[in-house]
């Protein structure tokens, strides 16, 4: 049963900003019907910029989007007056639990494997993957940009481990992804749209070794 969200006025203010900014950079405008709005409106332009780019510039842009809705001054004093370490990460996961709802859904810090602080968020159910359906996309719009947009806004390392087919999550502030992340081979999810279209995701399935769309990044 998919989720229903009713999303507040602060938070239909922060997705709008969001979807213009993304707007502007990818000139999706006359791609979209105007009747989508909200987050629906964010799924549909992430489709456009996963057309229109390639992997890497799609982690570029929705970097550069992020670091846009900080002031500059704010990114740098940050990590002049914090440097790393357990309270930041702490600080990290608290505010990303209040602060990031809008665009992942109902999350809660937890104790991180390892040392048991404070540093982990878990979402149990992540509202990204779930209006998308689609793991390529959570990887290169969601998963791999943010673990960017961390290390270049505040200096903080995370690893974000999505688990495609029960729709959850875990972001572990303090902990670099490896290189060799095995979510960069996550199977495609099986209600994906894109399996209904033309294309390499056509063909697959929920039992092939990856997605299609990650096959490039693997590569990378």
């Amino acid at each position: 049963l998919k989720t229903r969200y009713v999303d507040g006025a602060i938070d239909l203010a922060i997705i709008a900003l969001f979807n213009s900014k993304l707007e502007n950079a990818v000139n999706s405008h006359e791609k979209i019907d105007p009747n989508v709005k909200g987050y629906a409106r964010l799924v549909a332009i992430a489709d456009c910029i996963g057309q229109q780019r390639t992997i890497p510039q799609q982690h570029r842009l929705v970097v550069d989007t992020l670091l846009s809705l900080i002031p500059p001054v704010v990114r740098k004093l940050f990590k002049l007056i914090f440097p790393p370490s357990q309270f930041i990460d702490e600080m990290m996961a608290w505010t990303t639990v209040r602060a990031f709802a809008w665009l992942v859904g109902p999350c809660e810090a937890v104790p991180r494997e390892g040392d048991g602080a404070l540093a982990a968020v878990e979402l149990k159910k992540c509202r990204y993957l779930e209006e998308s359906g689609c793991t390529g996309s959570c990887i290169n719009f969601c998963k791999l940009p943010t673990q960017q947009f961390f290390e270049e806004a505040f200096g903080v390392d995370v690893t974000l481990t999505p688990d495609v087919e029960e729709g959850t999550c875990v972001m572990t502030f303090g902990q670099k992804a490896p290189a060799d992340d095995p979510s960069l081979l996550s199977a495609c999810v099986a209600t994906c749209p894109r399996r209904a279209g033309a294309g390499d995701c056509s063909s697959a399935s929920s039992e092939t070794t990856s997605c299609p769309l990650l096959k490039a990044q693997a590569d990378l």
